[in-house]
């Protein structure tokens, strides 16, 4: 059986306003990078490389320092090691690259174990990290980041930055039911309804999945993450508290 784990865009204990604090400006730092003011003094600033700079996916050299931050927040969401349309394929996350700190804007009665914090990037606490690796010892990359509530309080919780290592093309279209499924006719069908039986009628394929406990799918927009039966008992019996979690049909083809 598959889960969909599917994180929504407004602000709440799963997906909790606020920022990265000093993070632009310590990427800047490895490279030397120059600041520059902005258009007008609300502006951020804007840094300039001067000698030193990072290579892309073809192992050229950066030409801006924009388009280097930019691929960096791509890596944190979108597939590594693919080509993708017009810009090269995506590295690994490099240490330097890593968040350190992320500022809540407000506290939550709740504590989530994952949430997605700015750019599609997402973070989540120690149990189910650990949970994740033990089930799945290298797929996935995580670095812990520093997570600070309102007037400087500290999480009580270790949050770690995730980056999801698997993708696969699980979805079967024609096992669907059609009812359940819109943009059929697209590169990248999606659910119907953010609901339990839109979800119950999207197939997902067993033979492709196979051993997989935690992935995303490259053709089908959904689910944020897709887990096994096995990971999602993992969570369960652990107590901890997921995002709108969604069963999914299950085929063996």
């Amino acid at each position: 059986m598959v889960w969909a784990i599917r994180i929504s865009t407004e602000f709440n204990e799963f997906s909790p306003q606020g920022y990265y604090r000093g993070y632009k400006e310590a990427l800047a730092a490895h490279y030397d990078a120059e600041p520059r003011p902005g258009l007008t003094p609300k502006h951020p600033p804007v840094f300039v490389f001067k000698d030193k700079r990072e290579v892309d996916g073809d192992g050229v050299p950066y030409r801006t320092f924009t388009d280097y931050a930019y691929d960096v927040s791509e890596k944190f969401h979108a597939e590594q090691g693919v080509r993708r349309p017009h810009h090269p394929p995506l590295d690994p996350v490099q240490p330097h690259e890593w968040p350190a700190e992320y500022v809540y804007k407000r506290a939550y009665k709740r504590d989530a174990a994952i949430v997605e914090l700015p750019n599609r990037s997402y973070a989540v606490t120690e149990p189910l990290r650990e949970i994740i690796e033990r089930l799945e010892p290298g797929v996935h990359q995580f670095n812990p980041i520093r997570v600070l509530l309102p007037k400087g309080v500290e999480h009580p919780i270790q949050h770690h930055m995730m980056v999801v290592g698997r993708w696969l093309n699980a979805f079967r279209l024609e096992e669907s039911d059609p009812s359940c499924i819109r943009d059929a006719d697209t590169v990248s069908p999606a659910v119907y309804l953010d609901d339990k039986r839109s979800f119950a009628g999207v197939a997902m394929a067993a033979s492709e999945i196979g051993s997989a406990h935690l992935w995303r799918e490259r053709a089908f927009r959904g689910g944020t993450f897709y887990v096994s039966d096995v990971l999602k008992a993992e969570i369960d019996k652990a107590g901890l508290r997921l995002p709108p979690t969604f069963k999914m049909k299950s085929v063996n083809l």
